[in-house]
């Protein structure tokens, strides 16, 4: 490579798809600019732009590999800065739809817990360091701008304080703006049409609050995780461990079962779940944030990969597609989409090199949402009430196996260790069909629930009432 090689490239948007995308970008391009509507905070703070910031947010080892790919050092940090390794499945006590707890085996994937803050902080302050890479904050897009081949050649961008406007030339545009972009809009106003979209809608919506964890607090587990089982079972809860010696407490409800975010309303939601082992932790530990609800959870897929784009125009992370954020599967797949584009502009030896690169760059990017909008439509198509899709006998047969798949996961390793990649988003869901283990899947039969003392909770929690 060499340094005159590629041009200017904008991202628009500063969140972990726009931070991953930029460093992706710095390895190509000369300069990177990063647009972003927010002031973005100088330390792991809560930003407007991150509606879910407060939420549980889950990294997954296939994304937190490009990350340390990308950006060696960032899981060090992280640690450094108070977030909890965890070792999977033996770090977490978890309670599958088929009512039993799985066995804690030897951790076959790793994971870092921390806010969602602390992690998009750790990364961009790694961003920040690459060379090339600039931020443009608080300042808004408002219109893309083609040359004269029809392709883009930049953008207008509007600073959020002053209203003054400045035209930004760009040889590679990315959009990178989350579930709110505006592309489909100023994609009209240079006379293209919007992308058709697919929607599946659970009306799935979770309430959160910050626990203190108790001092003196042991157990063999660190999370805990209550599944849902719909549609007999819409309701589950979710904790995990993070910086500052809390808890993150979340629980969800799908077809329209919300979760109170009132105090009484929320601790009668968690004693009704499948386990009272959330609820017991209510009693014990002490609340340190108010309650926090968020129902805005459709699955949205934006087909720009089926659509004519112009020129040196690209979309990822949740611009393209959005997930039900109860899955987790979000910045994960935004990791993957930028490690292919790393892989298309690899193959640039000169700027002449870009639009042949670029070609059906777009459907490659929208590939690796794939298997993940399998597993999240496929989930939230259990409940009766979800619009947007209809289950047909391919989906009840595949989810019927699946079925079987967590029955077989409680107390079978290599199932578990199978299933668990596929929940990394390190294997495709397809690999759960393969002739090695779909003989362990079936040939097990239905257990009954778990006995009573499955899962303790242990002596020094004491009733805090």
């Amino acid at each position: 490579m060499t340094e005159d090689r590629l041009g200017h490239a904008v991202v628009i948007g500063g969140s972990m798809a726009g931070l991953l995308t930029a460093r992706v970008l710095s390895d190509s391009f000369r300069s990177v600019t990063v647009v972003e509507r927010d002031r973005l905070p100088d330390g792991p703070d809560v930003r407007k732009g991150v509606p879910q910031a407060r939420h549980l947010h889950a990294f997954w080892a296939g994304g937190m590999e490009i990350v340390e790919r990308l950006l060696p050092g960032v899981g060090t940090d992280l640690v450094a800065a108070g977030a909890v390794p965890l070792g999977l499945p033996t770090d977490m006590a978890w309670l599958t739809p088929a009512d039993r707890w799985t066995q804690p085996f030897p951790a076959t994937q790793r994971l870092v817990s921390a806010t969602r803050s602390l992690l998009e902080w750790t990364v961009r302050r790694h961003v920040e360091n690459v060379a090339g890479i600039s931020f443009r904050t608080e300042h808004e897009v408002t219109s893309l701008k083609l040359g004269p081949t029809g392709e883009v050649s930049g953008l207008t961008v509007r600073n959020r304080s002053t209203g003054a406007r400045t035209d930004l030339s760009a040889d590679l545009v990315v959009d990178a703006s989350g579930r709110s972009s505006k592309l489909p809009d100023w994609l009209g106003e240079i006379g293209y049409a919007a992308p058709e979209e697919s929607t599946v809608d659970s009306f799935l919506g979770y309430a959160t609050r910050m626990l203190e964890i108790p001092a003196g607090f042991t157990s063999r587990w660190k999370a805990v995780y209550v599944q849902p089982a719909p549609p007999v079972h819409p309701r589950g809860g979710i904790m995990f461990p993070i910086e500052g010696n809390r808890w993150v407490f979340t629980v969800s409800g799908g077809g329209g079962d919300y979760p109170p975010i009132d105090e009484q309303g929320f601790r009668e939601f968690a004693a009704s779940l499948r386990s009272p082992l959330l609820a017991n932790v209510l009693e014990v530990a002490e609340p340190i944030s108010p309650i926090w609800g968020y129902r805005r959870t459709a699955n949205r897929w934006r087909h720009y990969e089926k659509l004519t784009l112009p020129g040196r125009l690209l979309v990822i992370g949740d611009s393209l597609c959005a997930f039900n954020p109860v899955y987790g599967q979000g910045m994960t797949v935004a990791a993957k989409e930028a490690e292919v584009l790393a892989g298309i502009l690899a193959g640039c030896a000169s700027p002449a090199d870009l639009p042949r690169a670029l070609a059906g760059a777009q459907a490659s990017i929208a590939e690796r949402a794939k298997g993940p909008w399998m597993l999240s439509t496929g989930s939230d198509l259990r409940y009766p009430t979800t619009v947007g899709a209809t289950t047909t006998r391919v989906d009840r047969l595949v989810n019927k196996y699946l079925d079987r798949v967590l029955t077989a996961a409680a107390d079978d390793a290599a199932v578990n260790a199978a299933f668990l990649r596929v929940l990394n988003l390190i294997d495709e869901p397809q690999a759960l069909f393969s002739p090695r283990l779909m003989p362990r899947v079936l040939r097990r039969r239905r257990l009954g629930p778990a006995p009573a003392n499955d899962f303790v909770v242990s002596e020094p929690l004491v009733a805090r009432r």
